[in-house]
């Protein structure tokens, strides 16, 4: 297993192999706690076998060139190094076919190389006679006439060291010669002419340089098998049938030989060979191209020539490289990827074909062309040249050193253009174990085990800057435009609004964006799409590129060549790191250093710069400017690096970087919720508090807003919330732990792995499996979420019910005040005025009166302490409005047909 060499030796490599499931922990020296730690994950084999390319097969060995090598190479039977051959270019019939001579030819010469002997003699074709090719020891030209045909043809072989020139004699009169043979080994070849019936065949001895012809005329060139005992021909049509003479009588009718050819699995066959008595063949996709098997190659049979039953012999072969020789055959193949290899067909004892591998060809690692890192998943996309772009995933787990579970299945993506090696497939990882790609030019695509959701922009060509799985941000130049998309809308385009092009970057639901003038940027609550603060930078441009990482740190660039910076949310403070392609990580910078061909690491958690060497990491030769999510990434949830080597092995890299608290509206594996922490979404906070209780609550009303959901574990201070790797979110005491015990409360989810906890803008805490979200896909919830915004006619709304519009909440205070918040900025705009009255309650009266009742009062008993003042119309309701107004309606009224008893007249300041 290759395993790359890292720069200063500042990380301890372990390299590993994969298990079959679970995590595989490699074993490493030992190192420093705060010290990067490093595993290599192997390379994944390829779908398809290996390449090799066959030029020609002699008695003793044959010429071939593996795939991924640019050399050709000869491979002796009996073993041993394989011999360099350099100079050759391919062409049977310029090789020295069916000898263990190879030929190659340059500037009017032809050196035979004779790789038993190790020798090398020289023919030089006198002027006038053009080179064809070489034939064991005999090469082949042609002389033309004056109106530029084939005149004759000349062999030229070396007796006693002598130059001889032979003459080929024997054709008819008035024909028409083609000057490529058709098939050839060191003592015969054939040849073909056109006479006044059609193409022909000549049969040329090499010893006498004679020619006899075979065979009838045929309507088109056919593909043609030779042995010192039979010639044979076929057509290139596949239809199975092979025409046969024996030259001991050439002069006897033909034998025909028809492959039996069922019409559903065994279509047709694609190249015979002879050996022996026998024809040796292969199908031609026997199974249907689509299917898995046929990357492998197609079945190599046997036949006698004299008819009689068919016999498998190799499971896979690859048709295009069945080689003849006298006596044998060389083909590619075998029975899986582990067992492939150059074989040779020989007959055995009883005179049946049989093969032996004689050079095998490990499996070729599958190319990588887009990685992504994120909530300890990784995702390759690999190249493979069959079956096209294929996603791969692994649960990996940072520590001294990282370890990593089993490669999976991701399901294919649907993006046009992954569908090659010399083709960048950036993917952004969610952190919640999906990926997000540009889609085709139009917007952005997120994959997940489950299914594919987007954000369509309407407009094609742009590109993906950011997005959490969730939120999307797409920049488009024909347009000029930044959209801001929501892939859980079910609408055409997703889109939420547009802005000008800058730097932007997500950090849950807040979107940070670039100001117009240098040294500031903005977050915007995409909940309410309203700005929430502006934020100077050090940053002495309009930064083209912004990243977000943690809930804390800010990365600013001003370009590939200007200076770039890490901002602390928390301290406030601006940190410089060296400019060039980057992604920021919790605490730390990786960029990659192109120029160096290195990895830099720049620790920026203390508030101070510390930079070191990472890796060693040349740029790809197609790719010499960006490779981020290509051949490296970062997980900025959870804090490891991955980059891809040469070999295509995957190295998983933990800095060993203090990690920050859980922050935005996720809790992913791993993450946890210290005492003050908080996780937050549109209209709900989820609070971890000093007292051990995990609640939730809404953002508006302060201490009065309605606790909506609690884990019951106050009483223990220090405790905390943690998303376990294994699927449960647990509360420990401060001392506790996975693995050495005092869990308070959990959602009994574990044996999930990969599970996360997303605090839903309905305010509903949700754990999801690993790459899902929506319905369907739930383990766990709090059932917090908002009820539906109508109030029927007859409802009674209790103290803590609450519920929302696009931009309010409406919120029955436990206090007794029905009360209504702006959301953007928590603002009360509207209130019955009822407080004072804990345990007080609404009624929407089924006579239209929306009244509230002190406690233990009601519509027959009395205590009302406000209503709207619209009794006297059955069956009206009420409804908060997403502009922000609650209204009463008659029965059969609403918001766009009218019929409003009552109305807050907020629309106006709720946005």
């Amino acid at each position: 297993m290759a395993q790359r060499a890292l720069i200063r030796g500042s990380i301890a490599v372990a390299a590993t192999f994969a298990m079959a499931s679970g995590f595989a922990c490699a074993i490493a020296p030992s190192a420093l706690a705060d010290s990067p730690t490093e595993t290599v994950i192997p390379a994944a084999p390829r779908y398809q076998p290996p390449r090799d390319k066959v030029a020609f097969a002699g008695p003793g060995g044959f010429l071939h060139r593996h795939e991924g090598q640019s050399e050709w190479v000869w491979t002796k039977y009996s073993g041993g190094p394989d011999i360099p051959v350099p100079g050759f270019h391919g062409g049977w019939f310029a090789t020295g076919a069916g000898s263990d001579v190879v030929a190659t030819a340059a500037k009017g010469v032809v050196q035979l190389q004779d790789m038993d002997a190790g020798t090398t003699t020289t023919i030089v074709p006198p002027s006038g006679q053009y080179y064809i090719g070489t034939l064991g020891t005999n090469v082949l030209t042609y002389t033309r006439a004056a109106d530029g045909t084939i005149a004759s043809f000349h062999i030229l072989t070396l007796v006693d060291g002598q130059q001889t020139d032979t003459l080929v004699t024997g054709w008819p009169a008035g024909v028409t010669l083609s000057a490529v043979p058709l098939a050839g080994n060191a003592n015969s070849a054939v040849l073909e002419y056109t006479d006044s019936t059609g193409r022909r065949l000549a049969l040329l001895d090499m010893a006498t340089g004679h020619v006899t012809p075979v065979f009838g005329a045929m309507t088109r060139t056919p593909y043609v098998v030779l042995t010192d005992k039979y010639v044979g021909w076929y057509l290139p049509d596949m239809d199975g049938i092979l025409h046969v003479l024996n030259r001991s009588d050439l002069s006897a009718p033909e034998t025909t030989l028809r492959v039996p050819l069922n019409g559903t699995t065994h279509t047709a066959v694609r190249y015979f060979a002879i050996v022996g008595d026998s024809a040796v063949f292969t199908y031609d996709w026997v199974l249907g191209y689509s299917a898995a098997d046929d990357q492998f190659g197609e079945p190599l049979a046997a036949m006698p020539l004299s008819g009689g039953a068919v016999t498998p012999i190799l499971d896979h072969g690859d048709h295009d490289t069945l080689s003849p020789y006298p006596g044998g055959a060389i083909v590619v193949g075998g029975t899986s990827l582990n067992d492939w290899a150059a074989r040779r067909v020989t007959i055995d004892a009883s005179g049946t074909p049989t093969v032996t591998a004689v050079d095998s060809d490990p499996p070729m690692p599958s190319p990588i062309s887009g990685v992504s890192l994120a909530g300890g998943r990784l995702v390759t996309l690999e190249f493979d040249n069959v079956t096209g772009a294929n996603t791969f995933a692994r649960t990996v787990q940072l520590g001294n050193p990282p370890s990593y579970g089993a490669r999976t299945a991701f399901p294919a993506l649907s993006v046009s253009d992954c569908m090659n090696t010399s083709t960048a497939c950036p993917q952004i990882g969610t952190g919640d174990g999906r990926i997000v790609q540009s889609a085709n030019g139009y917007g952005a695509a997120v994959e997940g085990p489950t299914g594919s959701t987007g954000m369509n922009t309407g407009v094609s060509g742009g590109t993906l800057v950011d997005s959490d799985g969730r939120f999307v941000v797409y920049d488009n130049a024909s347009t000029g435009k930044q959209y801001i998309g929501d892939t859980t809308l079910k609408t055409s385009t997703n889109v939420l609004f547009t802005r000008p092009i800058t730097g932007a970057a997500l950090s849950g639901e807040t979107l940070w964006t670039a100001n117009s003038t240098a040294g500031s940027i903005s977050s915007t609550d995409l909940a309410t799409q309203q700005t929430t603060g502006t934020v100077p930078i050090a940053a002495p441009c309009v930064p083209s590129e912004l990243q977000a990482a943690a809930g804390r740190w800010i990365y600013w660039s001003c370009g590939a060549s200007g200076p770039a910076g890490v901002h602390d949310l928390a301290t406030g403070t601006d940190v410089p790191v060296p400019s060039g392609p980057s992604e920021l990580g919790d605490g730390f910078v990786v960029e990659h250093d192109m120029t160096a061909g290195k990895l830099v690491l720049t620790d920026v958690h203390t508030g101070t710069a510390v930079t070191s060497d990472l890796a060693a990491l040349p740029p790809l030769k197609w790719l010499t400017t960006d490779d981020r999510q290509v051949t490296w990434a970062v997980d900025k949830f959870a804090g490891g690096v991955a980059y891809v080597d040469a070999q295509e092995n995957v190295h998983l890299v933990d800095p060993h970087i203090p990690t920050s608290p859980a922050a935005g509206y996720r809790l992913l594996p791993g993450q946890r919720l210290n005492p003050g922490d908080s996780l937050t979404s549109g209209s709900m906070r989820l609070v971890m508090q000093s007292d051990g209780n995990l609640v939730a609550r809404l953002k508006a009303g302060g201490s009065a807003a309605p606790v909506e959901w609690a884990s019951g574990t106050s009483g223990y201070p220090g405790a905390y919330a943690i998303m376990q790797s294994d699927g449960n979110l647990a509360i420990y005491g401060q001392n506790g732990g996975p693995g050495t015990g005092g869990m308070l409360w959990s959602s009994g989810t574990a044996g999930n792995p990969g599970a996360h906890a997303t605090l839903q803008d309905d305010g509903n805490l949700v754990m999801y499996r690993q790459g899902t979200s929506g319905s369907g896909n739930s383990l766990w919830a709090t059932g917090s979420y908002a009820p539906p915004r109508t109030i029927t006619s007859g409802q009674v709304i209790k103290p803590g019910w609450w519920t929302q519009g696009k931009r309010t909440f409406l919120v029955m205070q436990r206090d007794g005040n029905l009360v209504m918040y702006r959301k953007r900025d928590g603002k009360v705009i509207w209130s019955s005025g009822t407080h004072g009255h804990p345990g007080a309650y609404a009624d929407m009266q089924s006579d239209g009166n929306l009244v509230i009742y002190r406690p233990g009062g009601g519509p027959s008993t009395g205590g009302a302490l406000w209503s709207t003042g619209t009794r006297g119309h059955s069956g009206a309701y009420a409804i908060m409005q997403d502009d922000g107004n609650l209204a009463i309606y008659k029965r059969g009224g609403g918001p766009s047909t009218g019929g409003a008893l009552w109305a807050s007249n907020t629309w106006r300041t709720a946005s």
